[in-house]
């Protein structure tokens, strides 16, 4: 047998071990700092107290300087995700480290540390905080719809990986109403539209896009009465103007259970639903990861890419095309065996939009 395959095995069983309550990991230190990349070392020096808050600051910290390896950042980004995942969740991520061309063993090692000492089976949430997805945000607001500081929030961010849909907690998808789009995401009357508006009757029921707990059920300015909750990967949604609340802060949602009923409430010249996605406040384009047509998510991971403005949001998987001189989109479709239509709707664009050199498209 392979020394590779020797390990995973090996891996593998403390991993089971550990969810039989196994303890045969010990702290390595007093102190809070990276490992040399190599052997059988640990992501951290101290392990037995280190708790995610640590850690995430740690992350950040680490990410803030210059010479900030990213390798050891996306390290970081899985360990901190790992309390999201289920027992069999774990299995296939041990699984997938070892299929590198670089085997990342102090990351594994860190992970099966984890798993050893925390019982997955009682574990109900992404973290043991009080409300979703906490080691996030500074703060849980139950008066303001966006309270966050979102420049301090994602300062350190590079690439984070989100799970959609296909876990323990977040198994589905629900659309929070079957109507016509009738203003996307974008820039709109002078200022950018930073959600997409679904046309509705009063009274119609709005739905919980996944589940989370409520943040926000009240009257707030041009939201009108408007509903936000926190899911358990860190996003939040936010569906305004509507008529009437059925939730309240505080209260657990299910993807697809009723929040609210459709209304006109704020500033709103007719019946719809406002509806926002963000992630630590930052607006995100739903088009570029929920089918409006078929009402599903395109892939059950959305991929995050800081940019200078926030982020850019695109499904796991996504491949880009990089505009150059003489194209038009008509021409790119046909590169990619795909349509003008659907390209546009991937990226939020008309049909007649101007594309420029360097400019990159989805295409897939």
């Amino acid at each position: 047998m392979r020394i590779v395959e020797l390990l995973r095995h090996t891996i593998i069983v403390v991993l089971f071990m550990g969810f039989l309550g196994a303890n045969s990991a010990h702290a390595k230190g007093d102190t809070l700092s990276a490992m040399v990349m190599y052997g059988e070392e640990m992501l951290f020096e101290e392990v037995e107290e280190l708790d995610r808050s640590e850690a995430l600051h740690y992350r950040d910290s680490l990410a803030a300087l210059p010479n900030a390896s990213s390798k050891l950042i996306q390290q970081l980004d899985l360990y901190l995700s790992i309390p999201t995942m289920t027992f069999d969740e774990v299995f296939t991520v041990i699984d997938s480290l070892f299929e590198l061309d670089t085997i990342p063993y102090p990351l594994i090692n860190q992970i099966n540390y984890f798993v050893a000492h925390h019982n997955f089976e009682e574990n109900e949430g992404f973290d043991t905080s009080a409300y979703p997805a906490s080691f996030y945000y500074p703060e849980w607001n139950t008066s303001v719809p966006n309270p966050y500081n979102s420049n301090e929030l994602i300062a350190s961010d590079t690439v984070i990986n989100l799970q959609l849909t296909g876990s323990k907690l977040l198994q589905e998808y629900h659309h929070p109403y079957s109507g016509k789009i009738t203003s996307k995401f974008g820039w709109r009357d002078g200022r950018n539209h930073n959600g997409v508006d679904i046309d509705l009757q009063v009274w119609d029921p709005v739905k919980a896009a996944f589940p989370g707990m409520v943040r926000v059920a009240r009257y707030y300015g041009g939201y009108g009465r408007v509903v936000v909750v926190r899911h358990y990967n860190g996003l939040e949604t936010i569906y305004a103007h509507l008529h009437r609340f059925k939730v309240k802060p505080g209260d657990f949602v299910k993807a697809g259970d009723v929040v609210g009923l459709g209304g006109s409430s704020g500033h709103s010249t007719g019946s719809h639903l406002h509806f926002e996605v963000r992630f630590k406040g930052v607006p995100l384009n739903p088009h570029t990861f929920i089918d409006f047509g078929s009402e599903r998510v395109e892939n059950d991971v959305l991929v995050l890419k800081k940019t200078q403005f926030g982020y850019a949001a695109f499904p796991a998987g996504t491949h880009f095309h990089k505009v150059k001189r003489g194209d038009f989109l008509y021409k790119i479709a046909k590169q990619y065996g795909t349509s003008v239509s659907e390209i546009c709707r991937m990226n939020g664009i008309s049909r007649n939009q101007t594309l420029y050199v360097g400019q990159k498209i989805r295409v897939i």
